[in-house]
């Protein structure tokens, strides 16, 4: 499910895909190549579904994007239905990280990015503010604006939901099941009743973290400067703090860097103009691994396919 379709997009042509099928923002990739698909997607009176499949990437939505959506839109919420992926979402000084299965909300009215740590596969929403009126008071009505949050996978509204969004349907039942849809992901969001408070420790470390992310797209390829100590050192950070800031986001460095590695092969092994002048070796190399049957391994693993077989599909 975490492989990336071949006829996937580009950085540009993903964001003008962004803009013209859902909303307009900023993509910023660590990967060259394909970096997202969109499949097709469908839209009921008061909610806009689609699946999508994305690379690590950042999508950020600032005051310029927003202003171009029609006045009626500015009030629609945005949900993010986690099927495996790792990130967190930004808006309004609040940091929140998401996990598989989990739930994520963001309002239209101000800007917001969300970070996606690994590969990932989700449905997104756009979803009307009337959705998230039922059952408030007329007082609370008129200011109601829909706060960031996280709505975790345990949550019983929020395993309705992913069953209702998975199972493939007829024309009839995706009607009655989109308004269903927009009743669950109410209950889902006003789950507990309580604004989620925000998470000041990862606010604190955000500027460390966006360091150490550029300094692994500088030397990714890299293999002798792409170490713990090395990263550490160029910071000016201690190795166990930064383990400590992948460890808050439930990654760890090795994996990172391996899963990064293997994104970039796998864009390369994609490409035809680059059979006859690069084999398996040189691409190997040329994403910073040391050992051409190490990375045949660890390939095979992360995508059950060894390279030699992908390359020949």
């Amino acid at each position: 499910m975490n492989q990336m379709h071949s006829h996937g997009f580009s950085r540009r042509e993903w964001e003008v895909l962004l803009t013209d099928k859902f909303l307009p923002g900023a993509v910023e990739t660590m990967t060259e190549g394909s970096i997202g698909y969109m499949a097709s997607e469908s839209a009921h009176d008061r909610l806009w579904r689609t699946q999508i499949s994305v690379r690590p990437q950042s999508i950020t939505h600032t005051k310029s994007h927003l202003d171009r959506l029609p006045k009626e839109q500015r009030t629609s919420v945005i949900a993010h239905v986690v099927v495996n992926g790792l990130g967190f979402i930004e808006q309004d000084g609040s940091q929140l990280p998401f996990n598989d299965g989990d739930i994520s909300f963001r309002n239209l009215e101000s800007p917001s990015r969300i970070v996606f740590e690994q590969p990932s596969v989700f449905f997104a929403l756009k979803l009307s503010r009337s959705v998230f009126l039922n059952g408030i008071s007329l007082e609370k009505n008129r200011t109601f604006t829909a706060h960031p949050r996280i709505t975790p996978r345990t949550s019983l509204c929020a395993e309705a939901v992913r069953h209702l969004l998975f199972g493939k349907v007829s024309a009839v039942e995706d009607f009655c099941i989109s308004n269903a849809l927009s009743w669950l992901f109410a209950a889902t969001y006003h789950y507990n009743g309580e604004e989620i408070v925000k998470e000041e420790p990862r606010l604190e470390n955000g500027y460390r973290w966006q360091q150490i992310l550029e300094y692994i797209r500088q030397h990714l390829f890299e293999a002798d400067m792409m170490s713990p100590s090395s990263c550490a050192k160029h910071l000016g950070i201690s190795e166990s703090y930064m383990h400590r800031l992948f460890a808050q986001r439930g990654l760890r460095f090795s994996r990172y860097i391996l899963d990064q590695r293997l994104d970039a092969a796998y864009v390369l092994l994609q490409n035809k103009t680059l059979r006859t002048s690069n084999t398996i070796a040189s691409i190997a190399y040329q994403c910073g691994f040391k050992d051409p049957g190490h990375f045949s391994r660890v390939f095979k693993q992360r995508f059950n396919v060894s390279p030699r077989d992908y390359r020949s599909l």
